[in-house]
């Protein structure tokens, strides 16, 4: 963008917003998973106002307050670590309960492809419909296009940024089209819409429970449901938890671009830790549902995509002069002189090999 320095801090606000309208709905994915555990634990429901839901939003609150002001590095090294080994858990007791019911598969197949063909779905894509969930959650899922999942490919260290862009188009093919998949097709496998109207009606809205309700029936008699669902449980609170966090690093990262001054980075991490997730912890409290919550973050994607669409057209030639280059793979380093823009970064790292 020609070195317009404006055009990095009006991004960078704009991904602060983003980063903060997210946090809500995280906070309120941690509180489903908590409630969760405890049920399976107890064997009693909690509401809303209950001292399980109290005392985790003051955890909640203080443990992201603490690790916002000094122990975001700690728990970082942890999550990195711990990320891998929660999705592995969770795809693996995913696809054990689909092939503990492979004779549902064929409904499965059956479901998909005579839904996507009915006059409701060929006419709500035409209009729109389908294709604006479809944008909104999948944003919600991988984030291809945002602009915002460069914070943690830019700390990443690699020989070629090309490389990192391999990692990152593998990050999407594992959240979208592995992850979210395996998750679609519990949900469809049971088909609670028919098999217990009444029970997809109060939970069709909610994710965690319907998510559960579908593993339960899945699994009936068997005697592992409460250990699977515990598992999921506590996978999907980790999951967000650990979303938190991102989100609050990667506003930090953004804050950074517009002043390093120490009062504005901590008026940042108030913002996230004793705004945002507070108002996520209340939500909660308050009754308010998670598809409410999830209008204040698609609000957040619809912004920052709509202003980043613009610089990748605008940085696509620079990207493929890169890709070109790292397709030849002759051995030169990478530098400015590649992509025809400034790369310091790469132009230091090329004369530290010599």
């Amino acid at each position: 963008m020609g070195n317009r320095a404006w055009v990095g801090v009006l991004l960078s606000c704009i991904f602060i917003l983003y980063a903060m309208f997210c946090l809500p709905a995280q906070a309120f994915n941690v509180f489903s998973s908590v409630g969760s555990v405890a049920e399976i634990i107890t064997g009693e429901t909690f509401s809303r106002t209950s001292m399980l839901y109290c005392i985790t939003g003051i955890l909640l609150i203080g443990g992201t307050t603490f690790f916002a002001f000094g122990g975001i590095h700690k728990i970082t090294a942890v999550t990195d670590k711990m990320v891998p080994v929660m999705a592995v858990i969770y795809c693996g007791t995913v696809l054990l309960i689909a092939l503990l019911n492979i004779g549902t598969i064929p409904y499965f197949f059956g479901a998909v492809f005579g839904g996507a063909f009915t006059p409701e779905a060929v006419f709500g894509g035409f209009f729109g419909t389908a294709l604006a969930q479809g944008v909104k959650r999948g944003l919600m899922s991988n984030e291809a296009g945002q602009g915002t999942i460069t914070m943690s490919a830019a700390a990443s260290d690699a020989e070629h940024p090309c490389e990192q862009g391999v990692v990152q188009a593998l990050g999407v093919f594992l959240d979208t089209m592995v992850v979210c998949t395996l998750s679609g097709f519990i949900v469809v496998m049971a088909h609670l819409w028919s098999a217990d109207p009444a029970a997809w009606e109060g939970l069709k809205t909610q994710q965690l429970p319907l998510y559960l309700a579908s593993i339960t029936s899945l699994t009936p008699g068997s005697g592992a449901d409460s250990l699977v669902t515990l598992l999921i449980s506590v996978c999907y609170g980790l999951f967000a938890y650990t979303c938190i966090v991102g989100f609050i690093i990667f506003a930090e990262i953004a804050a950074n671009r517009i002043s390093r001054k120490r009062p504005f980075i901590y008026f940042v991490r108030i913002l996230g830790a004793l705004v945002f997730i507070p108002f996520g912890v209340l939500s909660v409290m308050a009754g308010l549902e998670l598809g409410n919550l999830w209008y204040i973050s698609d609000l957040g994607n619809i912004i920052i995509v709509y202003c980043n669409l613009p610089v990748l057209f605008v940085g696509a030639k620079y990207a493929f002069r890169a890709t070109r280059h790292f397709k030849k793979k002759d051995g030169t380093p990478f530098t400015s002189d590649v992509v025809g823009i400034s790369c310091d970064y790469w132009d230091e790292k090329a004369k530290e090999k010599g």
